[in-house]
């Protein structure tokens, strides 16, 4: 019974997958995506999050049925095979370097604010205390975490809010659909989906949490779905406000401070927006990443393809070792002073990437789990050639949103990629290799 109330109550499940879909992607993305679509970037919000809940059912369904911590690594290792689960936690490994830019967002924010913090130094220290605060947050544990993140995302949505209503009655609807709409064509319009598609879709992280949640089974899809919806009809009204409150040329590669400062009519509800959106929306996904990023590689370590003694667990039950290795993640590029524009399109490429993984193993569930399959409420609604379509749908999706981030990175960031995945390939033969030897295990 104590285990029960030890588990995340449902506020506190919504408010962890707000706060893993509400974040950096939301105050660094929109511009960008207005330079490739224009003023259609809203509708480019609602084509990822369809395209998201549609291409992560394989997910939804195996979180559903067996609620594992490492949620997308347990299922690659244990539904496909041990190699396939080795080659997802490298590349989501490697993916976590995402970490990086939260800081350093959250220090140029809040220098638009506090000029005298617009310096090299002070935005050095700046991004290394708060990477530093909520590191130190999280080693309490996830349920100190998710009440954190309750406060923070009450703020965080009110900022949102008062972009939104001071700037939906200040676009000029007239000309909203004939200048500036659909700028790039079917190609540019794409690619906004694909630099959106994890902006509106962080909810799914919280498969990683299944275990920590009451009844998990019965309300984790609905959290995840009803979430991506309620936050993409936000998103679609920032894009609107964004694009239509000032001319889409002007909108296009801008941060949102460039719409903001036309709608907002005073210092204090700019000053709202910035620390109550802008702010809250990077807090609140460094806040999440501690920890997600540490428990989806728990099991990994547990397995032997990293430390064994990365997986430790202090007190609290925080892999304080994992977090510490992913606060370094975010520490060191603070502390050099990094850009980090390149470095991350390669790690959400990264994460794609690993998402694709474990999604075939859906196709093996019923015949591992036969009992539970029987049983479950997907048994009659998706017979094996139904699951096979749903499973090459899925790929089709993620492989072009993989193509069109990876395909704007220069030559450089791809090789690395390719000699990283390249390494990783190898270290599994030479592995399997040593296992066929006789005498070797």
């Amino acid at each position: 019974m104590a285990d029960e109330k030890s588990k995340l109550s449902l506020i506190e499940t919504i408010s962890l997958a707000v706060g893993f879909t509400i974040g950096s992607g939301i105050i660094t993305q929109t511009g960008i995506g207005i330079g490739m679509t224009g003023r259609s970037i809203f509708l480019a919000f609602l084509v990822s999050a369809v395209l998201f809940l549609i291409s992560f059912r394989p997910l939804f369904m195996m979180s559903t049925l067996l609620p594992r911590t490492s949620a997308a690594y347990t299922y690659s290792k244990e539904l496909i095979h041990e190699n396939v689960g080795i080659f997802y936690a490298y590349v989501y490994f490697l993916g976590r370097l995402t970490i990086a830019i939260f800081g350093i967002s959250f220090a140029q924010y809040l220098a638009s604010l506090l000029p005298a913090l617009a310096g090299e130094i002070p935005q050095r220290l700046v991004a290394l205390s708060v990477l530093t605060l909520f590191f130190a947050v999280n080693l309490f544990g996830v349920k100190a975490a998710a009440k954190l993140q309750n406060v923070m995302c009450v703020i965080l949505i009110g900022g949102i809010l008062v972009f939104v209503i001071c700037g939906l009655g200040q676009v000029d609807y007239g000309s909203f659909f004939t200048e500036g709409f659909f700028t790039g064509g079917f190609g540019g319009f794409y690619s906004a989906v694909s630099l959106l598609y994890f902006a509106v879709g962080g909810a799914y992280i919280i498969t990683d949490f299944a275990p920590s949640i009451r009844n998990a089974s019965k309300v984790m899809v609905k959290v995840i779905a009803g979430v991506t919806l309620a936050v993409c009809a936000l998103y679609m009204m920032m894009g609107v406000v964004a694009s239509g409150s000032v001319p889409a040329a002007e909108a296009a590669g801008q941060p949102l401070t460039v719409g903001a400062q036309a709608v907002l009519p005073n210092r204090f509800l700019y000053g709202f927006f910035i620390i109550g959106a802008c702010l809250g929306a990077l807090v609140t996904t460094l806040n999440s990443s501690f920890v997600w990023y540490s428990n989806s590689l728990i099991r990994a370590c547990e397995d032997g393809f990293f430390p064994k003694s990365w997986a430790e667990v202090n007190r609290a039950g925080v892999p304080w070792k994992l977090m510490v290795i992913f606060y370094l993640f975010g520490a060191v590029p603070a502390v050099l002073g990094m850009d980090l524009t390149v470095l991350s399109k390669m790690a959400v490429g990264l994460t794609i990437l690993g998402t694709c993984v474990p999604m075939a193993g859906i196709l093996n569930l019923p015949k591992k789990y036969p009992e539970l399959w029987a049983s479950s409420k997907y048994a009659r609604k998706y017979p094996r050639w139904r699951l096979k379509i749903m499973v090459i749908i899925t790929y089709a999706v993620l492989a072009t949103q993989v193509w069109s981030l990876f395909a704007g990175n220069p030559l450089w960031a791809n090789v690395i990629i390719l000699v990283y995945l390249g390494a990783v390939i190898l270290g599994l033969l030479v592995r399997n290799a040593k296992k066929k030897t006789p005498g070797k295990k």
